[in-house]
């Protein structure tokens, strides 16, 4: 414990593994099940073996469900406005699967991020900076039960009452059958008797559900993630803020060196959500873009056709991508606000009056904070309400070259 810390009359936080479990409750219920969530195992040889092996069952169910209907709709699909509107699931699933891996990928540098965030909240050093955390949790909480909303609103329907309500498929004998929520080819073997064909239905329902809550649990994540990013750098501003409200004292240095710590920590952290997630920011934003632009065409099909339900289904779930992309835009937007008010909080003290070695030492917080903390979408481009909005304009031109096509 420095002297920074017994300024402050060594507080503790006695209710932390209650707020870090109000932090990462949702996604450790949603990424658990299947294995990704970056502290579920142990490092026992056998702990890891388990893990794999989950992680693969889970990985084989996906492709169970995706491979065939991939098959079917490159070789057997003969209706193209129809597979103009399954291509948005097709691209959503897909890069589930990409996300799915990344996090595989990168599980140690999330172990640790995650690691640090629960260490942040149980070596927090006064109420004022838990309630910072606090409120930035809750903005991530927000966030995250917000898209979970419209995400499971929009999907259940389509794999569930869509289905359900759809023209039967008539066989050979004049019997018929409900259509597959996924229509599939698999080749070495036909279930179109029950109640194989029942069966198969429900195993489309159950994986698509998984890769649904797969995908969910990931934006939960980067969420939970981000917002402590954020709320990192909104304490080292307050305590910035309070740095000369006591005037110099023999603490002052102390004060001045933790804060320069503290922001060295938040830049690191932040630094390693970049480079652990920037493909998974990546697929975010240009999957939105495919995904917006064929739903935005499901949209007016159902609309020409006057399918009531459809057009629901289909405007609930491009709202559930639009609210996603900007969330993540947003929270990408909110990191670098704050990474950059260091900076403007350093300058706004009272810095004219303090030593010229102290004025110095702020100029370094001025400098680095010039250069601020950005999250990137693989490399390409900041993740920003910039890219929002890139995003909504080329979705649309591409659903005008779509409609010019079709």
């Amino acid at each position: 414990m420095d002297q920074r810390e017994r300024s402050l009359n060594n507080y503790k936080n006695l209710n932390y593994q209650v707020d870090i479990e109000y932090v990462v409750k949702i996604s450790r219920t949603l990424l658990t099940p299947i294995g990704i969530y970056p502290l579920y195992g142990s490092d026992t040889n056998l702990s890891k073996f388990l893990v794999r092996l989950q992680t693969l069952m889970v990985f084989g169910l996906m492709c169970f469900l995706l491979v065939p209907h991939f098959i079917w709709t490159f070789f057997d699909a003969d209706d193209l406005s129809r597979l103009m509107k399954i291509i948005a699931a097709q691209v959503f699933n897909s890069l589930a699967l990409i996300k799915f891996w990344t996090l595989i990928i990168n599980k140690k540098a999330l172990r640790d991020c995650l690691q640090q965030l629960e260490d942040n909240w149980k070596n927090v050093i006064c109420e004022e900076d838990r309630l910072v955390m606090v409120k930035n949790a809750k903005i991530g909480r927000f966030f995250t039960v917000a898209y979970l909303s419209l995400s499971y609103g929009g999907a259940l329907p389509y794999h569930i009452i869509m289905p359900l309500a759809a023209e039967r498929i008539v066989k050979e004998d004049n019997t018929t059958q409900i259509p597959l929520p996924y229509p599939s080819d698999y080749v070495f073997f036909v279930p179109s008797d029950s109640p194989g064909y029942e069966m198969l239905f429900i195993t489309h329902i159950i994986i698509s559900t998984i890769i649904l809550s797969t995908n969910c649990g990931i934006y939960s994540l980067i969420a939970t993630y981000v917002t402590h990013g954020c709320c990192l750098f909104e304490v080292v501003c307050r305590h910035l803020d309070n740095l000369t409200k006591n005037g110099i004292n023999d603490e002052f240095n102390s004060q001045l060196a933790w804060i320069v710590q503290k922001h060295s920590i938040a830049i690191e952290y932040a630094e390693k959500l970049e480079q652990s997630l920037n493909i998974v920011f990546l697929c975010e934003m240009v999957g939105c873009t495919i995904i917006i632009c064929f739903l935005e065409y499901g949209v007016m099909v159902e609309w020409e056709d006057g399918q009531v339900l459809g057009l629901m289904t289909y405007g609930v779930l491009m709202t559930s991508i639009f609210v996603n992309c900007f969330i993540i835009s947003y929270i990408g937007e909110r990191l670098k606000a704050q990474s950059i008010k260091v900076g403007e909080c350093s300058y706004f003290i009272d810095w004219y009056n303090l030593p010229k070695n102290i004025v110095i030492d702020l100029m370094f917080i001025m400098i680095r904070s010039s250069q601020p903390v950005t999250l990137s979408t693989g490399k390409i481009s900041d993740l920003s309400l910039q890219g929002f909005a890139g995003v909504v304009k080329t979705s649309a031109a591409y659903l005008n070259f779509i409609r010019a096509v079709v």
